[in-house]
């Protein structure tokens, strides 16, 4: 009796350990899936073309820069000078330069999306003064010698009786600046370097191979736009970029914010990097049960097959020990000093033992498969398969726990009632 109840005994506690390993594993914080989805982010955003932006910035400001564009035109008409509608028109935009270049920290990119951002256009004042500022510039094209054309009239006089001049293209300048995307953009620290004055080009052709033009500076006015977050409202609007924004709290790049100290100053490349490393760690590796190392993308179906041979080998063991018809009154007073919590006759100490040998193993297969498991993966479906039979298995040991407790409870044969009276006993 002794060897069989100390052969169940050491088996519940390897199955308690073995049940606590991979119930430690399962109570692990899974992050593979967080880096994975920071991954898909750092996709996205490759995806993510800032030239685009002053592209957006130049449609909000349509209105404003047709205005421009059609005073200036009147005034060139004014002054008797061709105008087509294929007139090239550039007007700068006041904005900062997004971060450009095969290298963008992600650092770079948030703080320029979510910065407040001064842009706007500058409004010509006035078409007379761009009229008189042009008239006078035709005056002097018209004093200087030019050879094989006729000279241009001092005043501006009909086309059909001076070389006609057609306007190809008018250039606002705003000092140094830069295009991108086919956008002029100039730097807003011009707003305190030329506030009130533009410089505009007039392209005019005339037949010659070295098309003339005209140069003067106008009056002009910055015009503002209401919203300092054009940038934040771009990347919203971008079809890749709007889902780098969480749309409840406007946090960009979400995914990845739970690494951003790790990745912030980081490039796409070295970011990806990082976090493939990562996933490789955590999916990687080894759990060791009963001393032998399992991998950890199998242990889905390792912990629940270990359980289930142990769970197995306990129930065979207990079987045979109540296969007895009956026990002798040493083999009842062996059973019930032996100290094993599953011979302690008090009701804890039940519920205790049904918790250990059923309920631990498992609640363990199970809650490793909800927190770590992927339907769609092989692993998980063994798994899930095993963890069935495991529970079928537990199903068997309560039963033959609860006759095993009841026949030491009764103290007589199993199935047989125990009568109070002493002399009927006999």
């Amino acid at each position: 009796m002794n060897e069989q109840l100390k052969a169940l005994k050491s088996l519940q506690q390897l199955i308690c350990l073995v049940a606590a390993a991979v119930l430690a594993f399962a109570v692990t914080t899974d992050r593979s899936k967080d880096y994975r989805a920071a991954l898909d982010e750092l996709e996205v955003f490759r995806k993510v073309d800032l030239k685009n932006y002053p592209v957006y910035v130049k449609r909000q400001f349509a209105s404003q820069e047709e205005t421009n564009r059609a005073l200036l035109l009147k005034a060139a008409k004014q002054a008797h000078l061709t105008v087509r509608s294929s007139t090239v028109f550039s007007e700068p935009f006041i904005m900062d330069s997004p971060p450009l270049g095969a290298y963008i920290r992600l650092r770079d990119f948030e703080n320029f999306i979510t910065n407040q951002h001064q842009v706007g256009i500058y409004l010509v004042n006035d078409e007379h003064e761009v009229l008189a500022r042009l008239t006078e510039q035709l005056r002097e094209k018209a004093q200087q010698p030019v050879s094989s054309i006729p000279p241009i009239a001092t005043t501006p006089i009909p086309p059909s009786q001076s070389v006609p001049l057609t306007v190809t293209g008018i250039y606002a300048n705003l000092g140094s600046g830069m295009s991108i995307n086919d956008v002029p953009i100039a730097d807003p620290v011009v707003l305190h370097n030329s506030p009130n004055v533009e410089s505009l080009q007039f392209l005019l052709f005339n037949g010659l191979p070295m098309p003339p033009s005209v140069n003067f500076s106008v009056g002009c006015t910055f015009q503002p736009s209401g919203n300092l977050h054009l940038a934040l409202d771009w990347l919203k609007s971008d079809e890749n970029g709007k889902s780098l924004v969480d749309p409840k709290s406007g946090v960009v790049f979400p995914k990845l914010k739970p690494f951003w100290e790790r990745i912030a100053d980081m490039g796409t490349e070295n970011a990806t990097l990082f976090l493939q490393e990562r996933i490789e760690a955590t999916t990687h590796g080894s759990l060791s049960l009963l001393g032998v190392s399992v991998d950890r993308d199998l242990i889905l179906l390792a912990g629940p097959a270990v359980l289930s041979g142990l769970l197995l080998f306990f129930l065979l063991h207990l079987r045979h020990l109540n296969s007895s018809a009956s026990w002798d009154d040493s083999d009842l007073r062996s059973g019930k000093e032996y100290p094993w919590i599953a011979c302690f006759r008090d009701g804890i100490s039940g519920a205790v033992t049904y918790g250990c040998l059923i309920g631990l193993p498992i609640g363990a297969s199970l809650l490793l498969l909800f927190k770590h498991g992927e339907p769609a993966e092989s692993t998980t479906q063994w798994g899930a398969s095993i963890t069935l039979f495991l529970t079928v298995i537990g199903g068997f040991v309560a039963y033959n726990i609860h006759r095993f407790r009841a026949h030491l409870g009764h103290g007589g044969a199993f199935g047989e009632t125990p009568t109070s009276d002493p002399v009927n006993a006999k």
